[in-house]
């Protein structure tokens, strides 16, 4: 596993042992970052479930402005803090050990900004229903309280043919999806005038 582009092109990430957490494939993230490529410089991003902070240190690679790492496993937090030394992106990120779920009150008071969420948890937790809708919750409450931006873009990975709809009543729309293999991407914005 590797940066695959930017400032910290080809430096080596680690892993952890074990199927704790699922490294998002390369060839996926590749494809995730030609689609947000005119976004993500100088942007802030989100990266829960973060696992090896992979995602949130290519963001940083390709110019992100700055990284918020949740993550609930004490052994992937140490993965993320040693990544982050790796590629020298330590000064621009926070890491938290938090249950993502927990995390809204910790950005509001934080008056924190996000232009990017990305959320890549385990696939059972998404196969099941209540826990997927949790995540839609999640997702809208970034934009109720105001912590993604009017622009901003929210991403899932998930399991190829779990279909992720936000209930009408919801602040955000599904406008896109692409497929690789068994793994799915759910690309949402922010709709109607919530700000």
């Amino acid at each position: 596993m590797r940066v695959i582009a930017g400032s910290a092109k080809g430096i080596s990430l680690s892993s952890l042992n074990g199927d704790r957490t699922r490294p998002i494939l390369e060839k996926i993230k590749g494809s995730l970052f030609n689609i947000l490529a005119n976004v993500v410089p100088e942007s802030r991003v989100l990266d829960m479930f973060a696992g090896t902070g992979s995602i949130g240190i290519e963001a940083l690679s390709r110019g992100a402005k700055s990284c918020i790492f949740v993550e609930c496993n004490k052994s992937a937090i140490q993965i993320i803090k040693k990544n982050l030394e790796a590629t020298g992106f330590r000064d621009k990120s926070q890491v938290l050990e938090c249950d993502v779920f927990k995390i809204i009150p910790y950005l509001e008071s934080n008056k924190s900004e996000i232009d990017i969420a990305f959320a890549g948890p385990p696939y059972p937790l998404i196969d099941e229903s209540p826990t997927r809708d949790n995540l839609l919750k999640l997702f809208s409450n970034l934009c109720d309280k105001q912590i993604i931006l009017p622009d901003g873009i929210m991403v899932l990975q998930h399991r190829k043919g779990n279909v992720v709809i936000p209930p009408a009543a919801c602040c955000i729309e599904l406008f896109d999806s692409r497929l690789y293999g068994v793994t799915q991407l759910s690309f949402f914005k922010v709709v109607g005038d919530i700000y």
